[in-house]
């Protein structure tokens, strides 16, 4: 860590505020602090103060809850009064330890809260987290405040008095983290059953604002929930409909498939297919009550063939869902056929170009990729369907010379009670089975993948293929391209590539992906030789790019790479990539110059290196510090250096730290812009200078209204 980032944090805080020592060592062992990287950018910041409630009950007693909600609320007023000393009171007095990379807290931390539950509270004896959250923010925050905490309220006033700060916020966010691990079917649906009835109390609370104390407001923004591996039972997945549907903004939920067993296969493919349909497709959802999950995390390590359908034909017409990981989809012990059957449904749930799912973003884990799968994938997008009989005569090379005869953009309109056939992927692969059918129940536009006449097979959403026999679709359309929807990001971790082809191939993928593309993040173990012209020109519309253990192939002509294809990265992360200190200083020089491409758009650039790549030296170094003084552009720069380095350089890095660049980062407000009109044109200044500016003066000061970018380095140590 930087000397000079711990310059903000790291002095005792004024002795002004030591009257808030004692609340402070209230929340000691309680709070920590978790960070997050924005959306499209490579910044890093913290974000929440995490804390974690008692969960014995001798510790959930009324009296000493009320005592955390009351220290909550007090350096919550801080922070709106003065954000240095709050950071400086948690490190120093509530001593809440930093993320893992002990990284600083020298930037602004606003006032936000995330309630972690975590195992201990499902633990044999320990209250359960829908007790502890109703006695912290139903009965506590109801409570008169205790004669000590009006005391420091009162002192804190005349604090803010001398201080000359006496600003006012509405409420403060929160945010609560539920961790039901490995529990027991039975047990979870107990603790499910026990949040959805306090949920809705709390829900009912914040409508009606109960808070009669003087408490800042504690207002409810998000919710994360984790299951684990579950069995999809009739019951759990109705104790999870319940709570996912019940209009709460549930930011994650994530969960892992379970194999099926011989005795609960049929139930169970029920179970997850209506359950799917009904969480991320929004089906028998009244639209006053759709909250949704914006982050859907699925493990599929042990995952039926017929489980992944479901969720691949699910995630294909998501409604709600934006955010997407997978984990474990693909299996050492999968065949060459299985991986590019999974392939084929991620192609079709993520990949295609006529879509009406709301995902943006993906992270695929441990994905192995070869010639084969390519070209497995490319069936898929051209043909617009999942992996059917059908498609698997055109998988081989001849025939995709006839591939737009395979198209299939239409869907149809079936009536609710049609009765549908449920195609499974070994029936598919020709090993007999039981059928197993369902009734639609509601009328649902479906696409349609083949038309023999007598009987369609079409997508049915939380199962996979389906056949309708009996009904024909009482309306068909054609469905166009929509840029609006689909992929816009991709994170894929690549897995060991056997053979000298492993840059072929994942050029081949790119070029049938990434058209769409703002973002793309590939992590690999170097076996994916790569050259920067071909991301580009795969990916002509990228703005974000992350690379680690990517092999470049040309690695001298990176930045040249991106002068041909006008590429226009904003952001730019580079991890392992490098092969010499020369390419470094290459695309420090690159970014100094302000005529070059990448120095006319790159805003954040992180690099980093390691022994089995190239570190960054002194050199190095000494280039971008001289870039930093010519860019104006680059508002993040993160390095990884040596202990030595960074203690060498500490001083001259802390002179770009915090510097203003003239780049806009946010246009004023319309309130800030009023009140500079009342400032210049109100009854007090009618005989001032200011009241002279003409109208076209102050239309051209209100367009250029602005605030600018503040720079930030960050440093770490390399490994």
């Amino acid at each position: 860590m930087s000397l000079f980032d711990m310059a903000a944090i790291d002095a005792a805080p004024p002795a002004l505020w030591a009257f808030l020592y004692p609340w402070c060592r209230v929340l000691r062992g309680k709070l920590h602090l978790e960070g997050r990287t924005a959306e499209n950018s490579a910044r890093w910041e913290y974000h929440w103060v995490a804390v974690r409630l008692p969960h014995s009950p001798e510790k959930v007693e009324i009296n000493a809850l009320c005592r955390i909600r009351e220290a909550l609320d007090l350096l919550a007023r801080v922070a709106i009064v003065d954000n240095a000393a709050w950071r400086a009171l948690l490190v120093q007095q509530c001593r809440v330890p930093r993320d893992e990379d002990d990284q600083p807290l020298d930037g602004d931390l606003h006032p936000r809260f995330r309630f972690v539950f975590n195992e201990k509270f499902v633990e044999s004896g320990a209250l359960s987290p829908a007790a502890v959250c109703k006695q912290f923010f139903v009965a506590a925050s109801v409570q008169r405040g205790s004669d000590d905490y009006l005391e420091a309220r009162r002192i804190l006033k005349e604090v803010e008095m001398t201080l000359g700060k006496t600003r006012c916020v509405d409420s403060v966010p929160f945010e609560l983290q539920f961790e039901l691990l490995t529990l027991p079917d039975e047990v979870l649906e107990t603790h499910l059953r026990d949040l959805n009835a306090m949920l809705r109390i709390l829900q009912a609370n914040q409508q009606y604002d109960v808070n009669s104390t003087g408490f800042l407001p504690l207002t409810l923004e998000s919710i994360r929930l984790d299951v684990g591996e579950v069995n999809i039972s009739w019951s759990l997945t109705q104790r999870l409909t319940n709570l996912l549907n019940s209009g709460l903004p549930f930011s994650l939920f994530a969960f892992s498939l379970k194999k099926a067993t011989a005795e609960n296969y049929a139930q169970m493919q029920d179970s997850v297919g209506k359950f799917l349909r009904t969480v991320l497709c929004g089906q028998s959802l009244a639209g006053a009550e759709r909250g949704g999950v914006d982050t859907l995390s699925v493990g599929c390590h042990d995952c039926d063939g017929w489980q992944f359908a479901a969720l691949c034909s699910t995630l294909g017409s998501a409604s709600v869902t934006k955010h997407l990981r997978l984990y474990g989809v693909f299996g050492m012990s999968d065949t060459e056929e299985t991986r590019r059957w999974k392939w084929q449904w991620l192609t079709y749930a993520l990949f295609r170009t006529t879509t009406d799912s709301t995902v943006e973003r993906a992270l695929i884990t441990a994905a192995q990729l070869t010639r084969e799968d390519t070209l497995a994938i490319a069936v898929v997008i051209h043909a617009n369907s999942p992996p059917t009989a059908a498609l698997n005569n055109i998988t081989s090379e001849e025939n995709m010379l006839n591939i737009r005869d395979w198209r299939r953009d239409s869907v149809g309109h079936f009536l609710e009670g049609t009765e549908l056939i449920l195609v499974n992927p070994g029936q598919e692969n020709g090993v007999k089975g039981r059928l197993f059918s369902i009734l639609l129940e509601s009328d649902s536009w479906l696409h349609i993948v083949s038309d023999e006449g007598g009987h369609f097979h079409v997508v049915l959403p939380g199962y996979g293929v389906a056949r309708v026999d009996t009904q024909p679709a009482e309306q068909r359309l054609q469905r166009k391209d929509d840029s609006a929807l689909g992929l816009k990001a991709l994170t894929l971790a690549l897995g060991l590539h056997f053979g000298d082809d492993g840059g072929e191939v994942l050029t081949d993928f790119l070029n049938l992906i990434g058209n769409p593309l703002r973002s793309l993040a590939l992590y690999a173990v170097g076996s994916y030789p790569l050259s920067m012209a071909s991301i580009s020109q795969a990916c002509p519309q990228l703005t974000d790019l992350f690379l680690e253990g990517i092999q470049l192939r040309n690695p001298n002509d990176f930045c040249l790479d991106i002068e041909r294809t006008k590429s226009k990265l904003k952001c730019l992360g580079l991890v392992n990539v490098f092969t010499s200190n020369e390419q470094i200083t290459r695309l420090a020089e690159a970014v100094a110059t302000p005529s070059s491409q990448i120095g006319q758009h790159l805003s954040e650039l992180g690099l980093s290196g390691s022994a089995e790549s190239c570190t960054i030296d002194d050199a190095n170094v000494r280039v971008l510090l001289a870039m930093l003084k010519t860019n104006r552009k680059l508002s993040y720069l993160s390095l990884g250096l040596s202990p030595e380095l960074q203690t060498k350089y500490d001083e001259a890095f802390q002179l770009h730290h915090g510097e203003s660049l003239p780049v806009v980062q946010n246009k004023v407000s319309i309130a800030a812009k009023t009140a500079f009109l009342s400032a210049v044109r109100g009854p007090m200044c009618q005989d001032s200078a200011s009241n002279s500016l003409d109208d076209a003066v102050l239309s051209l000061i209100m367009a250029l209204a602005a605030t600018c970018a503040t720079r930030a380095v960050a440093i770490h140590y390399d490994d």
